[in-house]
């Protein structure tokens, strides 16, 4: 019998065989980021039978969330908690952008054919939902989704290729630009929201 807290030969492996899929799906990502990442390219380029593949990963969603997670880790990706941690965090991003630069290069192209993007925006929206909650106290619903989907897109690798390629800035110039466009926004949210009366709330009055 195994002792609590001691991980079986069978989980050891297990573990081994899921990391040598994904450490083969990001190999495939950075040397063929056009190429599409499937169970069966995976499985011909890793050597790991196909079927192994499905049984760690039966889905393909199950795949993307997976290389996810594995991107986010590698690039050190972290979402802000607060409103006030908005503009370091977002300086601090781009530097891990810069850090890893080939591999949110290779990340980019390979969204088109990977769908971890979906992933990834999932986790900024709830993040910066948290984060903005105070601005976002008296926005409609749609006037808050706006906001947010700006935030994240703001925040993400391709803004900062955008500002580093396209706008020819320094990587310097590319995390003060994005710290002040954020910083922008959520200042013009907070006026917007100031010059509104508050938003009814669904108390029923109550009558003497």
């Amino acid at each position: 019998m195994t002792s609590p807290g001691v991980r079986s030969a069978h989980d050891r492996q297990r573990e081994s065989t899921r990391n040598a899929i994904l450490d083969s799906a990001m190999a495939m990502m950075r040397e063929e980021p056009a190429s599409t990442v499937s169970h069966e390219a995976i499985a011909d380029r890793s050597g790991i039978a196909a079927r192994t593949v499905y049984r760690h990963f039966p889905t393909r969603g199950n795949l993307v969330g997976a290389l996810w997670e594995r991107i986010r880790d590698d690039t050190g990706t972290r979402w802000p908690t607060t409103e006030a941690d908005i503009a370091p965090a977002v300086r601090a991003q781009f530097a891990q952008f810069e850090k890893h630069e080939t591999l949110v290069r290779a990340s980019i192209v390979a969204s088109a054919t990977t769908d971890y993007p979906v992933h990834g925006s999932a986790e900024g929206r709830a993040a910066f939902g948290q984060s903005l909650t105070a601005v976002t106290h008296n926005h409609t619903p749609a006037e808050s989704q706006r906001l947010i989907a700006v935030c994240v897109a703001m925040y993400s690798a391709p803004f900062w290729q955008m500002l580093r390629d396209r706008g020819k800035l320094s990587a310097k110039e590319a995390r003060e630009a994005a710290a002040t466009a954020l910083e922008a926004v959520i200042s013009a949210a907070k006026a917007r929201a100031r010059v509104r009366k508050p938003r009814p709330t669904n108390h029923k009055e109550t009558r003497p």
